[in-house]
């Protein structure tokens, strides 16, 4: 008797473990049905994979988890926007930060929410990285003259963020040979990098507004370079020295802003890579006026062949 007492109430708390795990299961189907899910993508921005995903389904209101992720040279200060409580599709960007060389001198102000690099140790040498944050101002600007000099610097690495390279401030790296302007930067000063003469690799970023008066004289080594459409303004002899430099520009010459001085590029060639609509039609008028001109020239002789012919025949 006791033990069919016992097995009855076994069977009994057996079925209420089952009523409450279906009832739970209903419970969190009725909460889930009415919450959307969003897709939260991670951006490495340069960096590499650990672990983790990339793209995330997320319940309403629930956390994405970040991925884990490395780069080369560069720590990951944040991310561009956080991952808990998701209430949207977002795309979530890693915001690295160089480790910064040994040698950068800052400028800052208390009462400013920025920093700027005002010069760097003359004995810095090799690759230099140069990172986005100074504690936790951010670096908006490269001072006048602040690396000049530095004749030992052979590569600069430059994050986004920075808008201002100021005057003189690679002047004279007389053995910097690579530099790339990150997507953020507006402005070049005069004699940003003049006389660098082991420059060889130059990427000016498409967003540039303005280069200065011979920003990149002297740079004889440069061989061939793109300007971007956004320029607005470039000073006199910006490229003078540059005898065996090709510069191609992303739009016609009709284009060209007025504020670019006259012989801005010195003696380098440059090539237009957008043809101006006008030489166009120029061209296809110059080719239907030869065309004119053939059939005119071409009725003129067949009128001078039947007049020879005819006075021919009157001969005979």
């Amino acid at each position: 008797m006791t033990e069919n007492h016992h097995k009855g109430k076994i069977k009994i708390i057996v079925v209420f473990s089952m009523l409450f795990l279906i009832v739970s299961v209903l419970l969190v189907l009725i909460f889930s049905a009415g919450k959307k899910t969003y897709v939260v993508t991670y951006d490495l921005n340069g960096g590499t994979l650990i672990s983790g995903s990339l793209e995330q389904h997320i319940t309403q209101g629930q956390n994405a988890v970040p991925p884990v992720v490395v780069k080369d040279g560069a720590y990951l200060h944040s991310w561009s926007a956080s991952s808990n409580h998701i209430t949207k599709d977002m795309k979530i960007e890693a915001v690295w930060e160089y480790k910064t060389t040994d040698g950068i001198i800052y400028y800052t102000d208390s009462n400013q929410n920025f920093a700027e690099i005002e010069g760097a140790y003359k004995y810095i040498s090799g690759e230099v990285y140069l990172g986005a944050y100074f504690g936790d101002k951010k670096i908006l600007g490269i001072r006048d003259g602040a690396f000049a000099d530095c004749s030992q610097i052979t590569k600069v690495y430059l994050l986004d963020g920075l808008l201002s390279i100021g005057d003189s401030a690679f002047e004279n790296c007389t053995s910097l040979t690579e530099i790339a302007t990150p997507e953020t930067v507006i402005h070049l000063g005069a004699r940003s990098f003049g006389d660098c003469e082991s420059l060889v690799s130059l990427t000016l970023n498409e967003g540039l507004l303005d280069i200065g008066e011979r920003a990149f004289e002297g740079c004889t080594a440069l061989t061939e370079i793109f300007l971007p459409s956004t320029i607005q303004s470039i000073g006199t002899d910006a490229f003078a020295g540059c005898e065996d430099l090709i510069i191609k520009i992303n739009m016609s010459k009709k284009d060209m802003p007025e504020d670019w001085a006259e012989g801005w590029n010195g003696l380098a060639e440059i090539i237009w890579l957008i043809e101006d609509e006008d030489a166009d039609n120029e061209d296809e008028n110059k080719s239907d006026a030869e065309d004119t001109e053939t059939s005119t020239n071409e009725t003129e002789d067949e009128s001078l062949s039947e007049s020879d012919t005819e006075d021919s025949s009157a001969e005979a």
